[in-house]
């Protein structure tokens, strides 16, 4: 239980594959989860049953599972990045820019994967380390990326208007948008996306 209760103080929500690095077993999880010191949120993810839940949990979770063995620390260094982050309508939902829910959770990764989670659905696309930050025990792209990709997402336009201006309203960098539009769109979609990002006579000049 110590290295349990160390592992909850410094990540909260843990996976089985941390736990074991930590020495300790699947049995002695299962038993924790038994005597309810324990709280199992996914398959091989828990937490302990004194931290009060959050809506983040289970997201926290999905997340979590995707590269299981490795620490928070370890996948926030610039070292280790390995491009999967919480994006499009469940990042806008956590930066609370739009009005969007926050699952079905949304995800991209650099190459294609699934999840055990039924409430979680992976893009595949490749995202920059410095169009994400890392909160709340996630890394969440940034207002510029999470309305590139609520257009890829092909969400709702009067949706996607109304993130841009909670976006603009906290510090949008327009620079880093315009930059995002021209490389992720197409020739043919760059003015209907930069239209819909930066202003209806925007796509004119792109």
């Amino acid at each position: 239980m110590a290295a349990i209760n160390e592992l909850s103080a410094s990540e909260r929500v843990f996976t089985t594959a941390q736990a074991e690095r930590l020495g300790v077993s699947r049995d002695a999880l299962a038993k924790a989860c038994a005597s309810g010191s324990l709280v199992r949120i996914a398959h091989g993810a828990y937490r302990m049953a004194g931290v009060p839940p959050t809506e983040l949990d289970e997201l926290i979770a999905v997340w979590k599972l995707t590269k299981p063995a490795f620490f928070f620390h370890e996948r926030a260094s610039r070292e280790f990045w390995d491009g999967i982050a919480v994006a499009g309508h469940t990042a806008a939902s956590i930066l609370g820019i739009g009005d969007f829910y926050l699952s079905p959770y949304r995800l991209v990764a650099p190459r294609r994967m699934r999840s055990n989670a039924l409430s979680a659905t992976f893009a595949t696309r490749r995202v920059e380390q410095e169009d994400v930050s890392f909160s709340e025990g996630l890394p969440v792209t940034r207002p510029e990326r999470t309305l590139v990709d609520l257009v890829l997402d092909d969400e709702d336009p009067s949706l996607v208007a109304d993130a841009l201006e909670g976006a603009r309203e906290g510090g949008l960098d327009v620079t880093r948008l315009e930059g995002l539009v021209g490389s992720e769109f197409g020739r043919k979609k760059v003015g209907v996306a930069t239209r819909l990002l930066l202003g209806e006579g925007a796509g004119d000049a792109v």
